[in-house]
């Protein structure tokens, strides 16, 4: 069922936080103990932000309904729907990064000039859904999904807001919101003030083991863009045979709370690696 069997950990671990939240729901009353719960859990769920992106660029199991079940446990966890990811950034950011008059998530203003972190986050996060929406028109079967899956999630963040109203609007309103907003800090970082020229100048590289395996590979962005559609599991893989095109000033340290967990290894030029496996057929949707 598992497309490739690295997810099989990682969607593990996911449902092992959605379970700890659901117990904190319906267990803790106070609203502090809510909000610091919440707050804690915010580190393991940038992870979780990172591997629902993923999954929305390399479905993570062969079936729909799987898929759909996995997208609204990301949904309440992340702040992020089912074809959100597809539409705002698999169709939207990815083909238009180099052009920052289109990019859906674009650091530049209307004059050029860079957007600051908390500026570009705040943005981002508030137009996000709009912008997805948007991009939507072009691909109408997916923005038929996107907007199913959203009234879907939001039906059942409501419910649970409803039942218990402080821990259902700490726990799956605010800080899935969060999570958002730090997704988009991420963004900012890999990104902002980069030459639009090409693929391989155009992203910043993370190289700090803790934050790939925490991310999935995410740090290896200039490898990502280069090819979305390769599983997560190989983007090392394919970073070598493209590091000699990387120029040097793509590579930086992650921020906080990441550079607590030690510094990147130096970046090394490209050296021969096997053959990347072929990708599966499509996605199921």
């Amino acid at each position: 069922m598992f497309r490739y069997r690295e997810d099989r950990v990682p969607v593990l671990l996911l449902l092992a936080l959605f379970s700890v939240d659901v117990a904190v729901y319906l267990a803790v009353d106070s609203w502090w103990l809510l909000l610091a719960y919440g707050l804690l859990s915010l580190l393991p769920k940038a992870g979780a932000c990172a591997f629902n992106h993923h999954h929305q660029h390399v479905s993570t199991f062969t079936h729909w309904l799987p898929n759909r079940l996995l997208e609204l446990v990301y949904a309440l966890t992340t702040g992020v729907t089912s074809q959100a990811w597809v539409l705002h950034h698999s169709l939207g950011h990815h083909v238009n990064y180099l052009d920052q008059q289109k990019d859906e998530s674009r650091w530049a203003r209307a004059d050029g000039s860079r957007m600051g972190e908390w500026e570009y986050s705040l943005v981002t996060t508030l137009t996000a859904y709009w912008r997805a929406w948007q991009t939507g028109a072009r691909y109408p079967k997916q923005r038929q999904l996107f907007a199913g899956m959203f009234v879907a999630s939001a039906t059942l963040t409501a419910a649970l807001v409803w039942y218990r109203p402080v821990p259902g609007a700490i726990l799956f309103v605010l800080i899935p919101f969060l999570a958002l907003f730090g997704t988009a800090m991420a963004t900012w970082t890999h990104h902002s003030g980069r030459s639009t020229a090409s693929h391989f100048v155009a992203c910043n590289n993370i190289l700090q083991p803790f934050y790939n395996r925490l991310t999935g590979n995410l740090g290896f962005h200039t490898a990502h863009h280069y090819k979305p559609g390769v599983h997560w599991s190989q983007l090392p893989q394919l970073h070598a045979q493209i590091a000699h095109q990387i120029p040097a000033d793509a590579y930086v340290e992650p921020g906080y709370p990441w550079k607590w967990f030690g510094a990147s290894p130096k970046a090394e030029s490209s050296r021969a690696e096997p053959a990347l496996a072929p990708a599966p057929s499509e996605s199921a949707v």
